[in-house]
């Protein structure tokens, strides 16, 4: 029986809109400065009303612009080192002088992206997909006709729960089309699952800095179990 290794590549982001901040232009420097300094990385530049920090290789990328901020890290090793990263952002920019807190929030939001080796082909892959997870009925593939053999699968799906909205995109891929979906290129498996999810909210509302913190972990969390769960149904037997 073929079996997945833990995933191999993964892309975690999160962005928060807000009400615009205007005492940014007049900080820009300041805060690009305190900011790489605080996270320890190497680079940071200014275009115009945002503020980029980042890695030598590019793993770690924070911004912050005049009505928006947010994270991205590449392969990180578990949920609990994006979650402590973005809450360790995060707090120390609601603590900039001019940042404000709490400040007025429009809108949370956390997107993963993975990449899991399968050991096994791609048409063992899609069979297990359309029979675990989308269910094809017999019913249903004789109404497209008996003559039709399914080549490619794959479920964008929209759901909603307790604490916010979720997009979700699912399926089997060959190597070559993970290239298409992850910011940094590199060596993806022969055959993998590909899975995204992004989870949003839209307060409305002012909210202080511990709230959004809360917000982006619960989001973070839920995905990355989501992920680990509809994984797991594809490859155990």
């Amino acid at each position: 029986m073929p079996k997945t290794n833990a995933f191999v590549r993964n892309e975690c982001i999160f962005e928060i809109r807000y009400k615009p901040n205007a005492k940014l232009l007049d900080h820009r420097g300041i805060w690009a400065e305190e900011i790489a300094q605080h996270l320890r990385l190497e680079h940071w530049q200014i275009v115009e009303n945002r503020i980029d920090v980042f890695s030598e290789d590019r793993n770690t990328h924070a911004f912050l612009g005049f009505r928006n901020g947010g994270l991205t890290l590449l392969d990180v090793p578990n949920k609990e080192y994006f979650i402590n990263y973005s809450k360790n952002l995060l707090a120390f920019i609601f603590g900039l002088e001019g940042f404000g807190d709490p400040v007025y929030i429009e809108r949370i939001g956390v997107r993963c992206m993975f990449c899991t080796p399968y050991q096994g082909t791609f048409s063992e892959l899609k069979d297990r997909f359309a029979s675990r997870y989308l269910a094809i009925t017999k019913q249903a593939m004789e109404a497209i006709g008996i003559d039709a053999k399914l080549k490619d699968i794959g479920a964008p799906l929209d759901f909603s729960d307790s604490i916010g909205n979720f997009k979700t995109m699912f399926g089997p891929m060959l190597n070559e089309q993970f290239g298409d979906f992850f910011t940094k290129k590199g060596e993806f498996p022969p055959v993998g699952l590909f899975y995204n999810i992004d989870y949003s909210s839209h307060p409305k509302i002012n909210l202080k800095g511990s709230q959004v913190i809360e917000t982006i972990g619960e989001f973070l969390d839920a995905g990355w179990d989501r992920h680990t769960r509809v994984r797991d149904l594809l490859t155990n037997r």
